[in-house]
């Protein structure tokens, strides 16, 4: 498990980055704050719980921008200075990085393959076409997947 190096801290509507040094939970505060009151001028007037959403819609943007930084301070502190100035500007860009970015890689390279007219990508096609929101696999589909089929049988003979 990565070790925690950054813990956020939420003052009145000021989003604090604190630095974690050394074992445990001993911190050194960076110099780095985000008012929320600039997104949302109305925060303070917020219940807690909307509070809280929108806490975690912030610091999640400005902690992924942070991840694709290889673990340097400065690196994440830069990203999520350029993140908030890029949000207070009414702008949202870039993709959340984490765990799952190998397989939203792998999905795509499923679903590319899928749409290749081979043995390979029409028995892709058939398997998806059993999930929800994919391509129909038509009866043109599976003519042409026989066939295939049909070419990979007398290969083997």
């Amino acid at each position: 498990m990565a070790k925690r190096l950054i813990r956020w801290e939420l003052n009145d509507s000021i989003l604090k980055m604190v630095r974690i040094v050394g074992e445990g939970e001993k911190t050194t505060e960076l110099p780095v704050e985000f008012d929320l009151t600039k997104l949302f001028p109305n925060f303070n007037k917020f219940t807690e719980v909307q509070r809280q959403l929108v806490v975690y819609g912030v610091k999640q943007k400005l902690s992924d921008t942070g991840a694709s930084k290889v673990g340097d301070f400065g690196s994440k502190i830069k990203a999520a200075k350029d993140r908030w100035a890029d949000l207070l500007a009414g702008k949202w860009q870039g993709e959340r990085v984490n765990a799952t970015t190998n397989a939203k890689t792998l999905a795509k390279k499923v679903k590319e393959t899928s749409q290749v007219i081979s043995l390979e990508g029409l028995v892709m096609k058939k398997q998806l076409a059993q999930l929800p929101g994919q391509p129909e696999f038509t009866a043109e589909d599976q003519a042409k997947l026989d066939e295939f089929l049909k070419l990979a049988a007398e290969k083997l003979k």
